[in-house]
C-alpha cells in the first residue's frame, strides 16, 4: 500500500528543509508518494506540487497585506487540495500564519496527524504561540536544542531534530570554482535575501556598500529569478546560482554581507565571517519592536548567547554603517573595534555541534523518523 505524505513549505529555507526530509522519507519507504507545496528543491525531490512556494513567500506584517486576498484564496485551496489527497500524514514547515490557516482547516474537516517542522520563536516574541500550537498540532519538531520546553510545558510532544545544513558538504574544493585564480582581491559574497521583497529592500543598499570598499571582488550566490535585477545593480559582480557552487563561493569569501536569517548557519558551516543586515518597513519595525525581548537576531548569536557576528538593523542596515562593519571584519580598519578572533573556527564548530542532533545522527533521518512514526499509527 503507498503511504501518502502532504508536504507545505512555503519560503526557500523550508524548501531546503522539506527536500532533505523527502529524501530521508524515500530512503526510508520508497514507496511514499508526496504532494504539496514546495519550491525548486521539493520538485526535484519528485514531489508532486500543488503550487510554488513563491506564491505565499512574504514576509513582514505590513508587507502581508496587500496579498492577503489572494493567500486568503490559497489557503482555501490547499485545505481542499489536502483533504482530497487524504495523506496519512501532513506536515507543516514554518511559515506559520499560512501553515496555522491550513492546519485548522484541514483538522475541522479530517483526523489527519500534523507535525509542524520549525518552531516559532515564542522565545523571541508573542511566547503564547506555543500553548496556541500545542493545541493545533501533534507533533513539532524543533531545530535548535534550546527550544522544545518552551512547548512541552504545554503538553506538545517536541523532538530537536537538529538542522540538515551540517549534512552538506561543506569540504573545500577548487577544482570546482576556484575564485583567487585570476585575482588577488578580497572576496566579498553578497546575500540580500532568499524572497523577492528582501531582495528588494536590501540589494540597492548593498550594492552601494561594496561599491565604497576598495580591492574587493564581489560574489553574488542567489537564485536563477534575481540574477537579471542583480545584474543591473551590480554588472561586475559573479553571480552564481548552482548549489553546490554556491557553497564553495562561501568558503571562499573572505567576508559575507548577508540578509539576516537561516543564511548565517550556512555561512557559519563554511567558516565565513559574516555581517547581518536586514530591514522592514517602518511600521512592522514598530510593531516587532514592541513585541520582541530578544537582543540579537542573528541565528548565530542566539545560538551561542552572545554577541559574535556585527547586526545591523533598520536605520543601520545603510551603506555608511555596513561598509565600516565590513572593514572592520577584513580588518582593512584599525581601529580597535573588533576582535578579530571572534568569529573563529572554534567558534563555528561550537555552532555545528549545536545543530547536530544527540546522537550524531543525521537530522533529515530523525525528523523522516517522527514523520513516519505517525504514518504507522494511521495503518
Amino acid at each position: 500500500m503507498t503511504l501518502k505524505i502532504y508536504v507545505i513549505a512555503g519560503e526557500a529555507s523550508g524548501d531546503f528543509l522539506g527536500s532533505r526530509l523527502c529524501d530521508a522519507l524515500l530512503v526510508k519507504k520508497p514507496n511514499v508518494s508526496v504532494r504539496g507545496i514546495g519550491g525548486d528543491l521539493m520538485c526535484q525531490r519528485g514531489v508532486d506540487l500543488f503550487f510554488h512556494c513563491d506564491e505565499i513567500a512574504v514576509m513582514g506584517l505590513i508587507e502581508l497585506i496587500p496579498h492577503i486576498r489572494r493567500v486568503k484564496k490559497l489557503i482555501k485551496k490547499t485545505i481542499d487540495d489536502i483533504c482530497a489527497f487524504q495523506p496519512d500524514v501532513l506536515v507543516t514547515i514554518d511559515s506559520s500564519g499560512f501553515c496555522n490557516r491550513v492546519i485548522d482547516g484541514v483538522k475541522a474537516r479530517t483526523n489527519i496527524p500534523c507535525v509542524h517542522y520549525v518552531a516559532p520563536p515564542v522565545w523571541a516574541w508573542r511566547p503564547w504561540r506555543a500553548a496556541k500550537l500545542a493545541k493545533r498540532i501533534d507533533h513539532l519538531m524543533c531545530l535548535f536544542p534550546f527550544e522544545p520546553p518552551y512547548f512541552e510545558v504545554h503538553g506538545l510532544q517536541t523532538t530537536c531534530v537538529g538542522h540538515p545544513v551540517v549534512e552538506m558538504d561543506w569540504t573545500p574544493n577548487q577544482a570546482l570554482i576556484d575564485l583567487r585564480s585570476d585575482c588577488n582581491k578580497k572576496i566579498i559574497c553578497l546575500l540580500p535575501g532568499s524572497r523577492r521583497g528582501e531582495v528588494k529592500r536590501h540589494l540597492a543598499i548593498f550594492a552601494q556598500t561594496v561599491k565604497a570598499l576598495s580591492d574587493v571582488r564581489v560574489v553574488v550566490p542567489t537564485f536563477e529569478k534575481f540574477t537579471s535585477v542583480i545584474k543591473a545593480a551590480l554588472p561586475e559582480a559573479l553571480i552564481i546560482t548552482d548549489p553546490i557552487l554556491k557553497r564553495q563561493a562561501f568558503i571562499q569569501s573572505d567576508v559575507a554581507l548577508a540578509a539576516s536569517g537561516t543564511i548565517s548557519l550556512e555561512l557559519a558551516m563554511a567558516k565565513t565571517p559574516m555581517v547581518i543586515a536586514y530591514r522592514v518597513s517602518w511600521l512592522t519595525a514598530k510593531i516587532v519592536k514592541r513585541l520582541v525581548h530578544v537582543s540579537s537576531f542573528c541565528l548565530i548569536n542566539i545560538l551561542l548567547k552572545k554577541k559574535v557576528v556585527p547586526e545591523y538593523l533598520q536605520t543601520a542596515c545603510n551603506p555608511k554603517d555596513l561598509t565600516v562593519g565590513i572593514a572592520q571584519v577584513l580588518r582593512l580598519m584599525d581601529d580597535g573595534a573588533y576582535a578579530p578572533d571572534a568569529q573563529s573556527d572554534k567558534l563555528f564548530d561550537d555552532v555545528r555541534l549545536l545543530l547536530t542532533p544527540d546522537g550524531g545522527q543525521k537530522p533529515s533521518e530523525r525528523a523522516a523518523e517522527v514523520v513516519l512514526s505517525y504514518v504507522s499509527k494511521a495503518f
